[in-house]
């Protein structure tokens, strides 16, 4: 059998009804289960970055409790994610989709299981995170990132295992473990190939092609350092099928429970940050330089900007209107559905584009590049790019992935840039800051290896240079071509930003247009302060996306905004893009900061220059 053969019998065993679920384990495999609310001290409410309360519920996709492991005798803590049996289940768990309630309970369960010195053990198995208004109201994308900062962090220790659908971020929330499983037919990926399938290939029956894509199988996943170990599990026709791989779990997890009991929890947290680290590292060590500043674009790329209008009508627009005019107008969907809401108004395109590319009147922005923004934000002259050399090319030649090479050189045409990510430092009204930007351009601002790769080298370049880090983010998530190593970006730019917080160093994040999937759900919403802009696209996953994968159906517009956001407590400041360079000047002029600034500053000038990297 062929290894795409493979992949394909694989990917239907991962889905089918028929496979081991979360309730045959805890049913088999653990004793005296408590639900997370019969326990006694066990919180159901977070706080939002700005201070609004969030209660949780039940959530059937989601088991939360504590159990004895009847191997070992002791009590653990348990999430496990469950996906239907059948067809009765399907509505009632959600179609496998994990909501937000889901994940505030697994974020209040780690802590509950550091409080009490319980071990934890996740089984992961979801299509996904659930990507509707319910749970964007309760802030899925933020409790997704926070799932993945604790487990980065966890002071107590922790054994995943893959048992079905590693269905993208919503996997990832939870499997961030100390020690990480994954049964040999099970599926983790950053999408699922139906939806690769409709994405990348436009059509609906390229499943092989997508999973070429994707390496969503445990072979590739070992290879790339993503989980430790292979469970076996027989066939699934095999009559023995589910006592087997009962069986083979509880070995392992008898076994690795024996081993973490005698290993410190801090060797624990720097073998997985490390291995987190090298998911996508770079092959070789990048040569070290002096940066040359950056020549900045007074424009953007003009077939940005596309119009459909004769060069006749243009003039006689022109002549009366004085310039070429610009109308911000709703935008729709191919079925005309309309997914962004535009004021109507008119104005000039000079205008326009003098507004840093927002409608004049309403303030709607377009998509910017980084040139545009860093132009923006920092002050004339200061920006010094690092590693812009850094491409695809570098990665670690273990990172076998799927050839796109093609696209990536045409991107670089287009925005002068290797990849997605600008990397650098500069002075915002004079004080001293790195700076991490997104380009949308380049394939949509998504995150892979090199994304990555770069956040970590900024916040290292921070750390030693002790500068504040200012990030904008415009991206539409992890990057398909790369699979489950570009899913990996978000825990790698999620623990560099734990670095940058553990040195004290402050973090402001920007929102821009668009911010969504995996850019969201990771470093993007970690800031100390987390600005969006006005009317800025802010969503768990893109229109498009949410309606190849759900079956059409799609969401509010408004809950795709980032006052949607802001009024459910998940941004801090929602300002227009014109404002942003004053709003984040006065923050880092804003005490503690600014004393602890000027501290750092008075010390790189006794050290040296800023400009040595």
């Amino acid at each position: 059998m062929s290894r795409v053969s493979k992949m394909i019998a694989i990917h239907e065993r991962a889905k089918s009804y028929r496979r081991i679920k979360s309730k045959h384990i805890v049913e088999s495999l653990y004793t005296d289960f408590i639900p997370w609310y019969e326990l006694k001290d066990f919180s159901p409410r977070l706080l939002t970055p700005t201070g609004r309360v969030i209660e949780f519920v039940e959530d059937p996709a989601v088991i939360v409790g504590t159990a004895t492991f009847k191997e070992t005798g002791k009590k653990v803590a348990i999430i496990a994610q469950q996906t239907p049996s059948d067809e009765s289940e399907r509505a009632k768990l959600n179609y496998g989709l994990v909501k937000a309630d889901g994940y505030g309970l697994a974020y209040n369960m780690m802590n509950y299981a550091e409080k009490h010195g319980l071990m934890l053990h996740t089984f992961i198995d979801t299509v996904g995170g659930d990507p509707f208004e319910y749970s964007a109201s309760k802030l899925q994308s933020w409790l997704i990132s926070y799932c993945q900062a604790k487990m980065i962090s966890l002071n107590t220790k922790s054994i995943s295992v893959i048992i079905g659908m590693g269905g993208s971020g919503g996997a990832i929330a939870l499997q961030l473990a100390h020690r990480r499983f994954m049964l040999s037919s099970a599926e983790y990926s950053v999408i699922t190939a139906e939806g690769c399938s409709a994405i990348l290939f436009r059509s609906a029956d390229k499943i092989a092609e997508a999973l070429r894509v994707l390496q969503p199988t445990s072979d590739y996943m070992l290879k790339y350092g993503i989980v430790d170990k292979i469970i076996k599990e027989p066939s699934l026709d095999s009559p023995d099928y589910l006592s087997k791989t009962l069986e083979n779990i509880q070995k392992a997890l008898s076994s690795t429970i024996y081993e973490l009991e005698r290993t410190d929890i801090t060797y624990l947290q720097k073998h997985l940050r490390d291995k987190i680290e090298e998911c996508g590292q770079l092959g070789k060590r990048p040569r070290r330089y002096k940066a040359f500043a950056k020549k900045l674009k007074d424009w953007l790329p003009s077939h940005l900007f596309k119009r459909n209008v004769t060069s006749d009508i243009s003039h006689m627009q022109i002549a009366i209107y004085g310039d070429e005019p610009f109308v911000c107008n709703d935008e729709k969907d191919p079925e005309g559905k309309v997914v962004r809401i535009g004021c109507r108004n008119r104005s000039t395109r000079r205008e326009f584009e003098e507004n840093y590319f927002a409608c004049p009147h309403c303030q709607k922005p377009s998509s910017l590049g980084s040139d545009a923004y860093l132009k923006l934000l920092l002050d004339s002259g200061s920006f010094h790019e690092l590693h812009p050399e850094l491409s695809a090319e570098d990665i670690d030649s273990r990172f076998d992935f799927y050839d796109y090479s093609e696209s990536r050189k045409k991107m670089s045409k287009l925005t002068d840039s290797k990849d997605s990510l600008v990397i650098g430092y500069g002075t915002i009204a004079e004080i001293p800051v790195a700076v991490a930007v997104c380009d949308f351009r380049f394939m949509g601002g998504s995150m892979g290896s090199v994304f990555g790769e770069k956040m970590k080298l900024i916040v290292d370049y921070a750390i030693r240079k002790k500068l504040p880090l200012v990030s904008v983010s415009a991206s539409g998530g992890a990057r398909m071509q790369e699979g489950t190593v570009a899913l990996y970006q978000m825990a790698k730019t999620i623990a560099a930003i734990l670095k940058l917080k553990d040195a004290g160093l402050p973090y402001i994040s920007i929102l821009g247009h668009p911010t969504t999937g995996g850019a969201l759900a990771s470093y993007a919403v970690q800031g100390d302060f987390i600005i969006a802009e006005k009317k800025a696209t802010v969503a768990f996953a893109g229109d498009r996306v949410i309606k190849l994968t759900s079956g059409g159906r799609g969401v509010d517009p408004y809950a795709m905004t980032a006052e949607f956001y802001a009024k459910h407590g998940g941004i801090h400041l929602v300002v227009e893009r014109h404002q942003l360079k004053s709003v984040i000047a006065g923050l880092l002029r804003f005490p503690p900061w600014n004393k602890k600034l000027k501290k750092q500053t008075n010390s790189n000038s006794q050290n040296g220059d800023i400009e040595k990297d």
